[in-house]
This record gives structure tokens, C-alpha cells and sequence, in this order.
């Protein structure tokens, strides 16, 4: 089980392959402060479309799926969020808790994570959600980075809260590595270690060194195009923070490959997103949403037709969405697939989850 739930893991978060013998390079995140307030905002790159966004509730009991003499992660969830998953529900590839912090993942080739030791363990796509479910602030996210075995696929994280405080965590040479606040002059994060991208953007126009244009779709060339994007957002505001976002996306956008792009106004509690199978602009208000437990679970296909606010579009979670979705994703050819045994482990795993009623409420 634990071999398949790398490859999920993989599979979810940009992984870099070859299509028709071209390299397709991965995702793009950044922070955009802004008087609007900030939004953190994020391309998702892959050759699966499919996709669904979940609204996920508070109270739920969790016990992470991991793999054979592992022991595992277990927790309540405090928060309500809503996430995009495209391997099925509680394996998000990000997403934001009504607290107004948000988490995504990136490939990240680098990625030696530290051995278990005596912690318990959790793969890191449901580590997204554990963080999501758990905490308000960044800090939190990376003290628990170190609490827990994180352990799968390469993987490395940005993390933003309300307050615009943001951190990347990254796992090098078997050794948590986390920037933030001083130690994170810029909030962005594409597919190198954020040590490579910034001694890469000191040799662009702009920033001192030999001029180097930071064109095409690599990950190199994507971080300095959305650092420039975030500056100059900062510098000389458009038509608000969202649209600034939407267009840095754009910038670094990969036709054929950015599957949904997503913008979190971390105060507000909303979420704005398109996708490639429909581009027009959709949102949902966290504040709007009933994230109690007993409350059923609500999806949307990220393919629906709509614009605008989607709250009346959810409908509710069901078993066999997750097996489409699921189905879907493992239809990629760099992924193998699980055996039918592994794959309807991860198709009902929601299904056990238990309502405790004793969730805080923020």
C-alpha cells in the first residue's frame, strides 16, 4: 500500500515527466500582499484534467493511511476547509481552512526526508489536509513538520496565513528546511529548492549579476517571472489583489498543462479558481459553508459549468465521485496504477471516518 500511496503522492503534486519526449515542468505559488489584503494564489500543471473541490468538516476523527509498521498520525479536525484534490478526498494538493491559512505542494526532485524515528507517520498530501484540519498559523505547520514522520513522494510546501506570514518548508539531504519570515524574502515557490531560485534570480535583470531573461516554462524562469509579478504588484496595485494574482498565473501559465489556478483571499476566507475545463472565474466563501460534521460533505467537479459563487452548485460527497476522480487520475501514463485492492483502499477511506462533535470552533 505504502508503494502506491507514493506513487498518489506523486501524482498529485506537479510531478515533472516526459510527454511525446518534452520535458512539462511543474507548478508555480507565490504570497501577494496587497491593501486588499493578501492572497496566496497557485498554477496546478499536470497532464490529468480532472479534478474535484472539496469542502471538508470539522469534528471528523482521522487516522492517516500509511503503510505497514508505520505507526500512524491520528487527529480531530478543528477546522473546516476546502481543498482541490484530484486523487480523491483527504489527499489534497491544497487548499485553505476557514482560519485563513493556506497550504500547497510542489515536485520538488531534491526531497530526502529524515527517517520516522519514533514519530508517527503521515504521507504528505494528507499531511496538507492534517494541517489544514489542525492549525491557524504558519508556525504551527512547521513545528509539526518536525513532529510528524512526513514521508512519500518529493515533495516541498508553502504555507501562508491571514496575517501574510508565509514559510517553505523543504526536506534536504534527510533534514528539515523551513524559511520564513527574514529568511524568506520573497513568497514564491516553483519546482528547484528555494535556495537555487533565489541564486538564479540574483542573475536576472532586475536584481544585480549578469542579466539573464527568465523566459519559457521552466521552474527557474517561472520563479523570477512571478517574482517580478509580486514586486511589481506590491509596487504599483492594479485592479486589486485577486486580478494582480490571476494575471501573475497567467504569466507563468502553461497551456495545454495548468490544469486550475486558484487564488486565496486569506482574510476574507474566499477562494477564486478556473480551471481548463472552464475558464470562467468561480468562487466560494468559506463563511457561507456549513462545515459541521453531521452537515453532509459537499463537492464540485472542477470541470462544472458556472461562474461566480458556486455555494449553490456543491453537491454531496459520494463514494463513487471519489472513485471517478481517483480513476481518473491514475489514467496518467507516468503513474501506475494501484492494484484494484490498493485503489478501493483509497476510495473508501473517507468512508470511515467518524463525526466527534467535539470540534472547537474558531
Amino acid at each position: 500500500m505504502r508503494s502506491h500511496l507514493v506513487r498518489l503522492a506523486a501524482a498529485v503534486s506537479c510531478l515533472a515527466v516526459l510527454l511525446a519526449g518534452a520535458p512539462t515542468d511543474a507548478c508555480t505559488a507565490f504570497l501577494l500582499k496587497n491593501p486588499d489584503g493578501p492572497v496566496m494564489a497557485k498554477n496546478f500543471d499536470w497532464d490529468v484534467a480532472a479534478g474535484l473541490l472539496v469542502v471538508n468538516q470539522r469534528g471528523l476523527a482521522k487516522t492517516a493511511l500509511v503503510g505497514d509498521g508505520e505507526t500512524p498520525a491520528r487527529w480531530t479536525s478543528r477546522y473546516g476547509s476546502v481543498t482541490f484534490n484530484q486523487y480523491g478526498r483527504e489527499f489534497p494538493i491544497g487548499g485553505m481552512n476557514e482560519a485563513g491559512l493556506a497550504v500547497e505542494v510542489l515536485w520538488l526532485e531534491a526531497t530526502v526526508y529524515p527517517p520516522a524515528g519514533e514519530r508517527r507517520s503521515i504521507d504528505p498530501l494528507q499531511w496538507v489536509q492534517y494541517s489544514l484540519d489542525s492549525f491557524r498559523t504558519v508556525g504551527e505547520v512547521v513545528a509539526s513538520a518536525s513532529e510528524l514522520a512526513v514521508s512519500g513522494a518529493p515533495l516541498h510546501f508553502i504555507a501562508c496565513d491571514a496575517t501574510a506570514n508565509c514559510a517553505v518548508i523543504e526536506f534536504l539531504d534527510g533534514k528539515l528546511v523551513q524559511r520564513s519570515e527574514r529568511t524568506l524574502p520573497l513568497p514564491v515557490l516553483t519546482n528547484d529548492t528555494y535556495t537555487a531560485s533565489l541564486d538564479y534570480l540574483n542573475r536576472t535583470l532586475g536584481y544585480g549579476g549578469e542579466p539573464v531573461t527568465p523566459e519559457g516554462t521552466g521552474s527557474l524562469a517561472r520563479f523570477a517571472r512571478a517574482a517580478d509579478g509580486v514586486q511589481e504588484a506590491r509596487r504599483s496595485p492594479g485592479d486589486g489583489a485577486v486580478a494582480d494574482a490571476l494575471a501573475i498565473l497567467a504569466d507563468v501559465a502553461q497551456p495545454g498543462h495548468t490544469q486550475w489556478s486558484a487564488v486565496y483571499e486569506l482574510e476574507a476566507g474566499r477562494v477564486h479558481f478556473t480551471s481548463a475545463g472552464n475558464p470562467k472565474l468561480r468562487r466560494l466563501d468559506i463563511a457561507d459553508l456549513d462545515l459541521d460534521c453531521p452537515t453532509e460533505p459537499l463537492v464540485l467537479d472542477l470541470w462544472s459549468e458556472g461562474e461566480g459563487d458556486v455555494a449553490d452548485a456543491l453537491v454531496p460527497y459520494s463514494t463513487e465521485a471519489n472513485r471517478k476522480v481517483i480513476a481518473a487520475g491514475f489514467g496518467a501514463e507516468a503513474v501506475e496504477p494501484p492494484s484494484a485492492e490498493d485503489l478501493q483502499r483509497l476510495v473508501v477511506y473517507p468512508d470511515g471516518l467518524v463525526c466527534t462533535f467535539e470540534a472547537d470552533k474558531p
